[in-house]
């Protein structure tokens, strides 16, 4: 398990294990560091839970979360995001498919992505700020973890869109029932360790999100791509936040 944790840290975000080096040696490594996408996505949020914990004692929760987010976006050098802009750049450009892929190839952001950009963040930055302000912890530690873990289901027996190829490739056309096994282990280990009660639920709407997503990614696109894989940890994560602050405040009352 050692290996494909450290490959996926690696590749989800900009931090580097001894024994990785400079790059992933080829698509195998890519493959494998699949199984451990929750438990990288479990070390994100702790990270940005101990900052949201800290900053509680200086800061609002809403200026805290800004920070929160911020400081996994560094982390992730904002992978992610870029895909949901790129995404809705080409949902928002073109009706074809074909031209969809186009438009979502261009590096430059256009002004659907930016959109996009905003209100996710803006969606993320308010729940947050709502659980930090209720002290939930687990969500925050949680989502991540679960997020990662709907790519994953997202892109099983998926069909991969670009007939050039790309980055996304590997991941969708390598990846096995041994890898999908062992994220859905650990991902349902760390909900129940963090939300007890609350893991089915959590985990229903990770699902639930990842299968949509597929869906939509075919009907949009032919299939999936490196940018939707991107766009549905995304979209994923806001259902999750606002999943954990509708049980937080119900607790709460």
């Amino acid at each position: 398990m050692w290996k494909p944790l450290v490959f996926a840290l690696g590749f989800l975000t900009r931090l580097r294990l001894r024994g990785q080096g400079a790059t992933i040696s080829g698509n195998a490594d890519l493959v494998r560091s699949l199984m451990a996408f929750p438990v990288v996505g479990l070390f994100v949020g702790t990270v940005q839970a101990a900052l949201g914990w800290s900053l509680g004692f200086c800061f609002s929760s809403e200026l805290s979360a800004w920070w929160v987010l911020g400081l996994g976006v560094w982390l992730t050098r904002g992978l992610h995001l870029d895909g949901l802009a790129d995404v809705a750049d080409g949902m928002g450009g073109a009706y074809e498919p074909e031209r969809r892929l186009a438009i979502m190839k261009d590096s430059r952001v256009g002004s659907f992505g930016v959109l996009a950009l905003i209100m996710g963040v803006g969606l993320k930055v308010f729940s947050v700020s709502g659980l930090l302000a209720a002290h939930c912890w687990s969500p925050l530690l949680l989502v991540p973890a679960l997020s990662r873990y709907a790519m994953v289901l997202s892109m099983y027996k998926a069909v991969y869109a670009r007939a050039e190829g790309g980055l996304g490739k590997a991941f969708v056309e390598g990846l096995g029932r041994r890898e999908v096994f062992w994220a859905s282990v650990w991902a349902v280990l760390i909900a129940m360790a963090l939300v007890q009660l609350w893991a089915v639920l959590m985990l229903a709407v990770a699902t639930a999100s990842a299968m949509v997503l597929r869906s939509a990614a075919k009907r949009w696109l032919g299939g999936m791509t490196g940018d939707m894989l991107g766009a549905v940890n995304e979209a994923t994560e806001i259902l999750l936040y606002h999943a954990a602050l509708v049980i937080a405040k119900g607790v709460g009352s």
